[in-house]
């Protein structure tokens, strides 16, 4: 009869821990290739929003992050997350488009473009003056680049036949344009105004983009995603702030339009 105990006792415990395991959320983040960081510091600078997602949510949730937009694709394609915070708009509009993930939230920031910097006495003042320059981007799958890419096409100019330099990271296109290597640099607000305090100047920027977003598996209830979504809205105060949105250098969240990212790709031709 002990054994008999024993044995429904082992099936209740194993059963009782699949529940778990399965009731364990991942939230997923896709940085870019804004900067290098450590997924150490990935992980401190996310932690604040998992364990709001996974209180609003009654359910424990796991943080995972990626720079690399291959893995991060072949993630999403494979509802890998079942929420996921993406910095590059393009990568989360083509989650969107091609693995029906859904819109729950965007990041606040009025002022969202590609900024295309020089040097302080470049003659360079619009698009039409890049026509035979160089002109530095960003790693070609980024956002940066695609919406620089996009201009120049605006423009009537072919970026595959402009002299276009691809780096790694967005500080190392800001060393180009310093050391004279390329006339012209595509990067985010961030790194703009970085260089304007090194002395440089923003000559011209593209047209305002979709900001940062949060999304949800498709196979995340509609419950749950509107939960997540009021929780993200509500965020104010000085606790959030400290918490939640300060290590994220976020200002807070809003409902967002998801066509507003589905034509963003149409534009960049993803």
């Amino acid at each position: 009869m002990k054994r008999i105990f024993s044995i429904l006792a082992l099936c209740a415990f194993t059963q009782s821990g699949a529940a778990v395991a399965e009731e364990q959320l991942m939230l997923g983040v896709v940085e870019g290739v804004a900067e290098q960081m450590s997924m150490a510091e990935i992980q401190t600078k996310y932690k604040g929003l998992a364990d709001h997602l996974g209180t609003v949510l009654n359910r424990k949730v796991k943080l995972e992050s990626t720079q690399s937009f291959r893995s991060a694709e072949r993630n999403l394609k494979n509802k890998r997350y079942d929420f996921v915070f993406i910095r590059p708009s393009n990568v989360a509009a083509k989650a969107m488009r091609d693995d029906k993930y859904q819109l729950v939230a965007a990041a606040k920031n009025p002022e969202f473009t590609a900024n295309f910097i020089v040097k302080k006495d470049s003659p360079i003042k619009a698009v039409e003056d890049l026509r035979g320059k160089r002109v530095s981007m960003p790693e070609e799958s980024s956002l940066m680049a695609q919406v620089g890419r996009a201009v120049l096409r605006d423009a009537k100019m072919n970026p595959d036949k402009e002299s276009v330099q691809y780096a790694r990271l967005q500080e190392t296109v800001l060393t180009m344009v310093d050391q004279g290597l390329a006339d012209v640099g595509v990067v985010a607000p961030a790194q703009a105004k970085e260089w304007e305090k090194r002395g440089g100047v923003v000559a011209f920027k593209s047209r305002k983009l979709p900001f940062w977003s949060l999304l949800a598996s498709p196979n995340v209830s509609a419950g749950d995603v509107e939960k997540a979504q009021k929780a993200l809205v509500a965020l104010e105060g000085a606790d959030d702030t400290k918490r939640v949105l300060q290590p994220m250098t976020v200002k807070g969240f809003g409902v967002a339009s998801a066509q507003d990212y589905l034509d963003l790709l149409k534009w960049v031709k993803q």
